[in-house]
């Protein structure tokens, strides 16, 4: 009927255009062309449904699972080993000890658990702390909950084993013992299942498969060996491998890994490195080294490692949000052991939603998560299946035979699943069919995992997912052809083509029809028709799948609502094209509470929505019946989006603290688009709000400046100041920082001549300089003549180095701006009449205190207080940053671009590196000076408080009467300040 109906439009279709064409209508044979071409991608994803729908049926229909016989035979013989990762980050320890738990009790021989934690070591706060000490403390508590059953399995195996019955009645009471080891077995089982507190759905689904659903099972299987037992039906091999496999069932090993304690493994952020680093070390022998203050894995040297980390055959990877059947592994390892799966690289079940979700949003977006997994297991039919990371267990062969290895902060770092994009899995599967390997979904629902409960995290679950797909079409395109012998079928190009683009391109030809204003003429009653199998099948489906036949509409509303979210996605990767610039990996949010949304995308909800009523009436003044009606449909679906899954209350909560900004940017674009065609109305609304939303990214946005060149601070033993700056430049170059700022002090030069040679190394490697006065003037201390004139002294010498056309920028010394309001109106007006930007601050903690101190510990030779120095320098520069990340929420309701404090002196360049990469493991995305001053808060003078000094977020806190002391204080931290003196300073 899809495609039947696809040929009445294209017939009408091509009516119209000879029409026009006839008629000398460009303008309308254009719009033909355009308007079939729109509904064919449409009705390409609709057909792919379909018959991924049909492959599904047919495979589930000849799908035989292996009988308990078949598995119980292949888990006493020698099984592959495997290796369970949980990759994990700032998990909640009661999400991660589940996962772990599910891992732990799979019923399969010859594995081992690996926790991955992936959260920074050095935590910023004490919540922090609590939170790394609670999941570092899971393993163990797991393997201590799991001692008393499995020295009880090993020693009733020890016992059978030591002395085997031999005659009848040995032989029926030892089935007798057998069976009341069952028994026990079945009671622990039951009594975890009754002590685990059952919080929501994702409990109850845990509890009925990893402990009730095996309780059940163990008595069942002890009451039947009773029976057998008094029948005299039992020999004592069978009896033997019912011992075996029970102790097999609690012989585990959980552990623990940290890639981001060692200096040499990757630190990017993101989960396909946690995992690369541990499966790149995996079959080694390591020990720990200190080398300049940073901690090393390396070869053991001593010829005794304090690291063994045994390798395996296939390691099976797991969400740490993910609960799996307790027969997951063996299931899937029988499956790999198959003649025919011996080409397989990586099997997996996609993951099912939790059943019985309580929210709305949560249960529709359950019920999608659902029919992907129909999805992905129809593509296997056509040999064009995906991995999709959650539970998938992979071979260590066909990982080796995609490895590669590239520079990280100099040291190599091995790459076995490519992180180019934020769906790393995808990329990878392209890798392992280029090396002709294949990938297979196993038919059965045996794995389950969390579905965001709210519109915010959802929006980052999916606007992740759409990132990445158009990167990586070219290398499919490459691929297509080396894949299977060096030919691929045309139905797995088709299908691997269309889930890499169908986020992209179907939201934006639903959004182009309903936005256009096409002519009449093209308008046609098959269009509906091409989506009405999907439809229907989609709701029989849902129905299969658990939920009701009429959630295919709130489905639909939820499609609706994620137009704006998966074209935010498509923009990243477009943007990683144009730029290179690789996309912060966003996690999705596992918190207690609502993640707020981006008020960007809330505001291109209801932009679509106005627009699309906007449309439906003109349409209706106009006669059009069938566009009237498209359009008022679907912004009905928008609006019981907008209602159902995100409500009112909470996106005014989103939206209404953008306050005065988001007002300024509606009189800036002003009402222009209302008079205009609504053809191009909806695109640049919904093309406004993803570029130019302050809301929009993810993660912090941070331009970096250095106070005091050419030089500042003491020099330890072995330091040139030349040496130093060339040190913060490689580091800078090393993190792709660009449009940096060094404020001058023009005044060192006349003391030391010698030093002009740093300015101009700076200015040639792409930075530039700014005025911090001749000689460290204090506002507060000087009147406003004599430090104009230390500014004009100043700029006569920086003439010498910078360009004509570079912005002049100015920084106060001390961050002091007048102590009186007079003096500081009139020095801000006179540096605006001289053509300077003012470069507040917004993230400062004092680095130069470390300088200093350091200076002493290096020279005092106090090893131990130098570690303490940096291990505080990172903390309070973690601290600093979330302090000013929530004081701009505070002000503005929105993460802002900020601007941090820095100096080239000795510590802070040995620390510039990690700074830098501790940052961007907190989600930092470094800008330059110049993008971080179109932020309009730096338009806000405070001009509150009689005197203007330190961070200018703190100004406008104090402005508005919002400003409380924090942790951080107003002045250097005192134990550094402390470090390596004989006699503490005075507080």
């Amino acid at each position: 009927m899809a495609l039947v109906a696809w040929g009445g439009v294209a017939l009408h279709d091509a009516r119209v255009f000879i029409a026009a064409v006839r008629e000398h209508d460009g303008l309308v044979a254009a719009q033909a062309f355009l308007y079939l071409a729109l509904v064919s991608v449409l009705v390409y994803g609709g057909l792919v449904y379909l018959f991924a729908r049909w492959g599904y049926l047919k495979r589930l229909a000849g799908h035989r699972a292996a009988s308990d016989a078949e598995l119980t035979a292949f888990r006493l013989k020698a099984v592959p080993s495997v290796t369970i990762l949980v990759p994990s980050y700032k998990e909640e320890a009661g999400v991660v000890r589940k996962t772990l738990l599910s891992a732990a009790l799979q019923d399969y021989p010859r594995r081992s658990v690996v926790l991955l934690v992936d959260d920074p070591p050095l935590p910023a706060t004490l919540e922090d702390a609590k939170a790394l000490n609670s999941v570092r403390q899971i393993p163990a508590d797991v393997e201590r909950l799991l001692a008393p059953v499995r020295a009880r399995t090993a020693s009733a195996l020890a016992e059978f084993e030591a002395t085997p019955p031999g005659a009848a009645d040995g032989l029926a009471a030892e089935g007798r013992r057998l069976a009341d080891v069952l028994r026990e077995v079945g009671d622990w089982f039951a009594e975890q299942g009754e002590r685990h507190e059952i919080r929501d759905h994702s409990d109850r689904c845990f509890v009925e498969l990893t402990f009730l659903s095996q309780s059940r099972s163990l008595r069942q299987q002890a009451a039947a060996l009773a029976r057998r037992a008094e029948a005299g039906m039992l020999d004592a091999a069978w009896m033997h491998e019912q011992y075996r496999r029970l102790a097999q069932r609690f012989d585990v090993t959980l552990r623990s890994f940290e890639r981001k304690r060692y200096a040499n493994l990757s630190h990017e952020s993101n989960k396909a490195m946690n995992l690369n680093s541990y499966i790149g070390l995996m079959g080694g022998c390591f020990e720990e080294h200190w080398d300049q203050g940073r901690l090393l894995l390396r070869g053991p040297h001593s010829g005794v490692p304090t690291l063994v980390i045994p390798t395996s055959d296939y390691v099976l990877i797991l969400d740490a949000d993910s609960i799996v059947d307790p027969e997951y592994t063996v299931r899937l390892a029988h499956r790999l052991g198959q003649p025919e799966y011996h080409r397989v690289a990586v099997i997996q079940t996609p993951y099912s939603a939790f059943a019985d979700a309580p929210g709305a949003l949560e249960r529709i977006a359950g019920a999608t998560t659902d029919i992907q997994y129909q999805i992905h297991q129809g593509f296997t039919y056509y040999r064009a299946t995906f991995w999709v990371g959650a539970n998938a267990m992979v071979r260590m062969s066909a990982l080796r035979d995609i490895a590669r290895t590239r520079q990280e902060r100099d040291f190599t770092v091995h790459i076995f699943i490519d992180d180019r994009t934020v769906i790393e899995d995808t990329e990878s599967t392209i890798d392992l069919r280029h090396r002709d390997w294949q990938l297979y979904n196993y038919p059965d629902r045996l794995a389950f995992s969390a579905t965001p409960p709210d519109f915010g995290s959802l929006l980052i679950q999916r606007r992740r997912w759409a990132n990445g797909g158009l990167l990586i079409v070219p290398k499919l395109w490459r691929a297509a052809w080396k894949a299977a012998g060096g030919r691929t079928a045309l139905s797995e190009a088709l299908f691997r083509l269309h889930y890499l683009t169908s986020l992209a391109a179907s939201n934006v030809a639903l959004l182009a029809l309903l936005a256009y204003g096409f002519d009449d003429r093209l308008a046609s009653a098959w269009l509906p028709i091409t989506a009405v199998p999907y439809y229907v099948l989609y709701a029989v489906d849902l129905r299969r799948a658990g939920y009701r036949r009429r959630d295919v509409l709130p489905v639909y509303a939820l499609n609706m609502l994620l137009i704006p979210v998966s074209l935010g996605g498509a923009l990243g990767s477009l943007t990683q094209a144009c730029t290179g610039r690789r996309s912060a990996f966003a996690r999705t949010p596992k918190v207690i509470g609502r993640t707020v949304a981006p008020a960007g995308y809330v505001i291109a909800e209801i932009l679509l929505l106005l627009s699309w009523v906007f449309g439906a009436v003109i349409d209706v003044c106009g006669g059009r019946w069938v566009t009237a009606v498209f359009g008022l449909g679907n912004g009905t679906f928008m609006l019981y989006g907008l209602l159902r899954f995100i409500g009112v209350r909470a996106a005014w909560e989103d939206v209404a603290p953008l306050g005065r900004r988001v007002m300024q940017r509606w009189r800036a674009a002003g009402a222009a688009w209302l008079p205009r065609a609504r053809r191009l109305a909806t695109p640049a609304l919904v093309g406004l709000i993803l570029l130019l939303g302050p809301a929009a990214a993810t993660g912090f946005e941070v331009a970096v400046t250095f106070d005091d060149l050419p030089a500042h601070g003491p020099l330890p033993p072995g330091s040139t100041r030349e040496g130093l700056v060339e040190d913060a430049i490689a580091t800078l170059k090393r993190h792709r920082i660009v449009g940096a700022v060094g404020f001058v002090n023009g005044g060192q030069l006349l003391a030391a001549p010698e030093h002009a040679a740093i300015l101009t190394r700076w200015v040639a490697a792409g930075y530039t300089l700014g005025n911090h006065t001749l000689s460290h003037s204090d506002l507060h201390r000087v009147d406003a003549r004599q430090y104009l004139e230390d500014v004009d002294e100043n700029e006569r010498m920086l003439s010498r180095y910078g360009e004509a056309a570079a912005p002049k920028r100015f920084r106060y010394p001390y961050l002091h701006e007048g102590d009186t309001r007079d003096k500081r109106r009139t020095v801000r007006a006179a540096l605006r009449a001289r053509g300077y930007e003012v470069t507040p601050v917004t993230v400062d903690f004092f680095d130069w205190t470390w300088n200093e101190a350091y200076t002493r510990c290096m020279r005092a030779n106090d090893a131990a207080a130098v570690e303490e120095l940096k291990r505080s320098f990172i903390r309070r520069a973690v601290e600093a940053l979330d302090w000013s990340e929530r004081s701009s929420r505070i002000l503005i309701g929105r993460p802002m671009k900020h601007v941090l404090l820095l100096h080239v002196g000795a510590f802070d360049v040995l620390m510039l590196d990690d700074l830098l990469a501790e940052y961007e493991r907190q989600g930092v995305r470094f800008i330059s000076v110049a993008d971080a001053m179109t932020d309009a808060i730096y338009g806000v003078d405070a001009d509150g408080p009689a005197t203007g000094q330190g961070n200018i977020l703190r100004q406008l806190l104090q402005a508005t009467g919002r400003y409380q002391e924090s942790a951080l204080g107003v002045q250097p931290p005192a134990e550094v300040e402390a470090a390596c003196r004989k006699v503490s300073p005075r507080p």
